[in-house]
């Protein structure tokens, strides 16, 4: 990068923190962040941090230059680039203040993704606003109950660095982690968080809260009144919404929950934004959620084998355009499974099956030459 391009980066950098940082996401909502829900507004946005992104990245510009039939106009026609490119090339625009790892379970422990974030501070920006709409509201105080490793613990863990953004908000009097890599969980812990008194917010990926229940077995550990859960992670493989099902009326007997107070979150190392299914204690039924992004990010839904875009409702793979990934790269194609609905909704379906299709492998191989 030049002293040009490195300074155009921080000050986009800069704007976009800003941006983001001002969004609510009440009904009375007039940031600017707000406004990115216009589309025309967020493709002036998107195609400036694109040609941001190409003038101060040699190997995304020679990437978009290979695959690109035509200069795009939106952010849409910006081909995204794979998940799995992360495993081989450190994508950062400028110098990587963390380096988050996935948690190697796709392609094999050796060949963890490595997303280098160049500001953590639009991290956080992007994902409070998110995380204060979903997780803390209606009540003054909570103590956080967190089955997602401290961050201290694991410091390239973008999860736990999430967790540890919430640990800091006001309406959280004080954190308990039950969660250490070499014991397991505390569940001794949990139960003596659950005796307190105080509304509880838990933190947990769907693999440890079924370990979790399965410590407490038949015992209950009834969360005080006005308590809530965020659930992420899901299970590898195909997600059903019987077996999500399950987990949650496991979860709600054990801990006294209704499920309406159960959230998911959907997020990924590569992404710095998140996407929730339900606002704690107004959360519907699991049949009527769906994924919603804040209007920074757009979604949309790609045929496996030719890349084409699908329209509303048509499943395929999982492409998000994220503008928190100034730094590093916006749009990101996945090896989730989903569909798009009308208003910007996402419905995940699992993971895609096997061996990345055909679709994903192609950019990919182009993106390493």
């Amino acid at each position: 990068m030049t002293a040009a391009t490195t300074a155009a980066m921080a000050a986009m950098v800069a704007e976009l923190g800003e941006i983001l940082s001002g969004w609510t996401g009440s009904n009375g909502d007039s940031s600017a962040a707000s406004r990115l829900g216009d589309d025309s507004a967020f493709d002036r946005l998107a195609m400036r941090v694109h040609e941001a992104q190409r003038d101060a990245n040699p190997t995304l510009r020679r990437y978009w230059e290979l695959v690109e039939d035509q200069e795009p106009t939106t952010w849409a026609e910006v081909p995204p680039v794979p998940t799995s490119a992360f495993r081989d090339v450190a994508i950062v625009s400028g110098r990587a203040e963390r380096v988050f790892r996935t948690s190697g379970t796709t392609g094999g422990s050796e060949r963890r993704g490595e997303h280098h974030v160049a500001s953590v501070a639009l991290y956080r920006a992007a994902a409070r606003p998110g995380y204060r709409r979903h997780l803390l509201g209606q009540v003054s105080s909570l103590r956080l109950v967190s089955l997602i490793p401290r961050p201290d613990r694991a410091p390239d863990s973008s999860l736990s660095a999430m967790a540890g953004f919430i640990a800091a908000e006001p309406e959280i009097v004080d954190s308990i982690w039950t969660l250490d890599a070499d014991q397991g969980i505390d569940v001794a812990g949990v139960r003596r968080a659950a005796e307190n008194g105080q509304p509880v917010l838990l933190l947990a990926t769907a693999f440890s809260l079924v370990h979790l229940l399965d410590e407490l077995g038949d015992e209950h550990a009834p969360l005080s009144r006005g308590s809530r859960l965020m659930e992420t992670g899901g299970f590898k493989g195909r997600v059903s919404e019987v077996r999500r099902g399950d987990l949650y009326r496991r979860a709600g007997r054990s801990l006294d929950l209704d499920q309406s107070q159960i959230v998911n979150e959907y997020g990924m190392t590569e992404l710095l934004s998140q996407a929730y299914d339900g606002v704690a204690g107004k959360a519907p039924p699991l049949a009527d959620r769906c994924h919603r992004f804040p209007p920074w990010v757009r979604t949309s839904a790609l045929d496996p084998a030719t890349l084409a875009p699908l329209p509303n409702g048509e499943p395929g793979l999982l492409a998000h355009f994220d503008l928190a990934n100034a730094a590093s790269v916006c749009p990101i194609l996945t090896e989730d499974l989903g569909c798009v609905l009308p208003g910007r909704g996402v419905r995940l379906l699992g993971r895609a099956p096997g061996a990345p299709p055909r679709g994903c492998s192609l950019p990919a191989e182009r993106f390493l030459t």
